[in-house]
């Protein structure tokens, strides 16, 4: 069985702060964030794993190499897991960005694109390039567990991919701070098995 765990990487102060936090900030994890870190490295402690893939992001690799701790497993770091460039957008304060920016997005349609950020990458991009990184993995550990720690937009946009729902759904979702979330690559058709958890049964 191919099994990709997906981790998001834990809490940061911009987190902490809701601000927008995309693939231009390179913020380090805080303290919850350590933690929660090692929560999913206590979670893991039973399963094995292959390989270890992290975005270059800080708050990413500090996240993988907490749970690579008593592994000593090589972590690769894959730039085509760095989080949603945000454009204009960085470092703002979610609620700054007001009403109109929610509308856009909750009242999109079925087909619709989610909106790009001025000077930002659309979630299609993310999606591509995510996805893309997924497929080599599970190419060079047929029938063996990876993990993968990156972002919230990698990861659900990962997840609309194997549900093969419309990129607008990535608005649907809610995902935590160094959650898990596992995709099933055997046979032709990817499976779901868990999103958003905090614990795993492998």
């Amino acid at each position: 069985m191919t099994r990709i765990i997906m981790v998001r990487h834990g809490e940061t102060e911009w987190n902490k702060q809701m601000r927008i936090q995309g693939g231009q900030s390179d913020i380090p994890l805080n303290d919850t964030g350590r933690s929660q870190a090692e929560t999913v490295r206590r979670v893991l402690e039973g399963t094995e794993l292959a390989a270890i893939y992290a975005s270059p992001m800080a708050r990413a690799l500090e996240t993988a190499r907490i749970i690579n701790e008593n592994r000593n497993l090589e972590i690769t770091t894959m730039p085509e897991l760095v989080e949603i460039n945000a454009g204009i957008y960085e470092g703002i304060p979610v609620a700054e960005l007001g009403r109109r920016f929610s509308q856009i997005v909750t009242e999109l349609g079925e087909n619709d694109e989610l909106p790009r950020a001025p000077g930002g990458e659309s979630v299609a991009e993310v999606q591509e390039r995510g996805w893309k990184a997924i497929e080599i993995m599970a190419r060079d550990h047929y029938g063996q567990n990876i993990l993968v720690v990156t972002h919230y937009f990698v990861i659900l946009t990962a997840v609309c991919k194997v549900l093969d729902l419309p990129l607008a759904g990535v608005s649907r979702f809610w995902m935590a701070n160094g959650s898990i979330t596992t995709v099933n690559l055997d046979g032709s058709v990817p499976r779901l098995e868990l999103f958003n958890s905090f614990s795993l049964n492998i």
